[in-house]
């Protein structure tokens, strides 16, 4: 994988080319699989992460805080993340609040006196929020390691914490910088993001999908079961099951948690976990 200027703007077009090159590895299905699995283990019974983390704005506001706290000795606050969310366009000031109380009810950051400000506090990320971020970079590293030598063993380097700096940094400075969301021009993969634990629902589509014919390709999802290791209600997985069925996504079928994901969707989703782990070896090659 080609190395990259990380001052300048991500070129979308050679991200683009270089998840295509990496589709034809021998290794990349088993990448494919080991990225889902990687993904869905990191967060399967951890209910703190599924809940406070397990969508969008929950992921961003805790990187902000682990970001912030890293490169300003004076951290972040309340007023200062809820004012980076609304001018970043990530969501309104209720949400964002919402998100950060989340984080506080749940261990995940904690609270300071101010260095400087008297009337704010400071929000730090406490060990299990660091814990879950690192688990997140080794997974993903160990998906990377399938097709593509790393410094050291996986599950070694992606724990350490200058890598998942480097990682969950660098996806705060080109979107600082550059507003470069990886999903932007990918909506059903926002879409599913966007949900809780819908990341995972779509990666546990990914996961279990077999061969691939004319009409799609077979995949399966059992609700029931991974509801309770995601923490959410199986209620919650079957409408965003019926909401991408009705973006032509994929077409339940007619045994119990069988699914025809459309070809269409099925290369889109290939290309997309291309884009993440080349994504990934950007961010943290120079770690």
């Amino acid at each position: 994988m080609k190395q990259r200027d990380s001052n300048s703007a991500p070129d979308r077009a050679a991200l683009d080319q270089e998840a295509r090159a990496l589709q034809s590895h021998p290794n990349f299905d088993r990448a494919v699989r080991a990225f889902c699995q990687g993904m869905i283990e990191t967060h399967a019974g951890r209910r703190l992460a599924n809940i406070g983390l397990g969508h969008t704005l929950g992921w961003a506001v805790a990187v902000l805080i682990v970001y912030l706290d890293h490169v300003s000795p004076e951290g972040t606050t309340s007023s200062q993340l809820i004012e980076l969310c609304t001018n970043g366009g990530l969501a309104g000031p209720k949400a964002v609040k919402g998100a950060i109380q989340t984080l506080l009810s749940f261990d995940l950051i904690g609270q300071d006196d101010h260095p400087t400000d008297g009337r704010a506090t400071r929000l730090r990320p406490l060990p299990l929020l660091l814990d879950i971020q690192s688990d997140n970079v080794a997974a993903r590293l160990a998906a990377l390691e399938t097709v593509q030598p790393l410094p050291a063993p996986a599950h070694e380097w992606g724990r350490q914490r200058h890598v998942m700096l480097a990682f969950y940094g660098g996806n705060v400075e080109v979107f600082a910088r550059h507003r470069f969301r990886l999903y932007d021009g990918f909506p059903e993969i926002q879409a599913f993001m966007d949900r809780a634990s819908g990341y995972l629902l779509l990666l546990e589509l990914l996961q279990n999908c077999g061969p691939t014919d004319g009409a799609g390709v077979l995949t399966a999802v059992q609700p029931s079961i991974l509801a309770p290791r995601v923490d959410v209600s199986r209620t919650h997985l079957n409408k965003l099951l019926a909401a991408a069925r009705d973006q032509g996504w994929l077409t339940l079928g007619p045994r119990r948690g069988e699914v025809l994901l459309d070809a269409g969707f099925y290369q889109r989703l290939q290309h997309w976990i291309a884009l993440e782990l080349v994504w990934t070896w950007w961010l943290v090659r120079a770690a």
